[in-house]
């Protein structure tokens, strides 16, 4: 059945979507049924790509203009299908949706409201290369009399200690004995070294990746402003492969989403595997204690694999003790026994 809408131009639009007869059941409840803090516990190769589509569709054809709408993703090439994939469901582009990775909605926000923190609106992106790059150049100034038979960590090892030290809210101090203790007696040059990087970067007007956040929450966090314009601004707010979100991300989401409270989480805690990159899992554990009444869905069909490599996954996760209960099954066919 067609069925016609306005898009935020005021325009009609013909649609063709028939939600119940292209979903299943649970991907259906997502859809339909995610107001409020919702957590949808998403097995893998059950469709989570098409429920957030779906949902985001259902949205727009009840009337919620998309610049209402943030839809965040963790890779540019996640970003690029999800926009792709609207685009293809919808026969339209909406205009004004707020969509893309955490570092690219906190470039967009930033060039807004830069000045307001002490930047201009201009300011530089150092991608990984330029952020090596002058950690070397500090590292030269630092360790300029360091005894040469001893083996001080490389730029590329420093960078991630220094990137980690701010996704996990962390001191660096704290960063090295839990994870590079045999660099620990290095700690001093180390601490000046970033000392200096950050100097350096503040003075050029340049931020990397993790600025890019950091800069973001300290923005929404002290300019009251900014934070009641974006707060109010995102009645609707989705977050895929939210076990990968790290301190500052998930800080980031909870106060945005502080005035509307509809925060849409979509992830698998099964899948946490960036940890070592900041990604702290006890984000979707603890989801359902942040909010009051949040609803968790499951989506446990798996549209990717055998049965049996299906009873392997299911098996392999029973003596996980802090997880969501979930069992994963498939709608495909049998073949052979997995291999080790």
């Amino acid at each position: 059945m067609k069925r016609y809408i306005l898009n935020e131009c005021s325009k009609t639009i013909e649609t063709h979507i028939d939600f119940a007869g292209n979903l299943n059941k649970q991907q259906y409840e997502v859809v339909t049924g995610a107001e409020g803090p919702c957590l949808v516990l998403a097995g893998a190769g059950s469709g989570k790509t098409r429920t957030l589509i779906y949902r985001l569709a259902y949205l727009l054809e009840r009337g919620v203009p998309p610049y209402n709408i943030l839809l965040m993703t963790f890779t540019n090439k996640a970003a690029r299908e999800m926009r792709e994939r609207t685009e293809m469901l919808l026969r339209y582009s909406p205009k004004g949706l707020w969509s893309g990775t955490f570092h690219h909605i906190g470039n967009r926000t930033l060039r807004m409201h830069a000045e307001e923190i002490g930047y201009s609106r201009d300011f530089g992106i150092f991608d990984q290369q330029d952020s090596r790059e002058l950690i070397k150049n500090c590292m030269k100034t630092v360790l300029k009399k360091f005894p040469k038979n001893e083996k001080f960590p490389k730029a590329s090892v420093v960078q991630a200690m220094i990137s980690l030290s701010v996704n996990t809210k962390k001191t660096l101090e704290k960063v090295l004995d839990g994870r590079y203790p045999y660099f620990f007696k290095f700690s001093d040059e180390i601490k000046k070294i970033k000392d200096m990087y950050e100097k350096k970067k503040r003075e050029t007007e340049n931020m990397d990746y993790d600025d890019l956040l950091l800069n973001w929450k300290y923005l929404l966090e002290n300019v009251k402003e900014v934070r009641e314009k974006f707060a109010g601004k995102f009645k609707y707010i989705m977050v895929d492969e939210y076990q990968d979100t790290n301190y500052l991300q998930a800080e980031i989401i909870d106060i945005l989403g502080e005035k509307h409270k509809n925060i849409l989480a979509v992830g698998d805690d099964a899948q946490s595997i960036y940890s070592f990159r900041g990604a702290r899992v006890e984000n979707i554990l603890k989801f359902p204690e942040k909010f009051d009444n949040v609803k968790v869905f499951k989506l446990e069909t798996n549209y990717r694999s055998t049965p049996e490599i299906v009873a392997l996954a299911n098996d392999s996760l029973l003596n996980n003790d802090n997880q969501f209960q979930k069992e994963l099954k498939t709608v495909n066919e049998s073949l052979s026994m997995p291999a080790l």
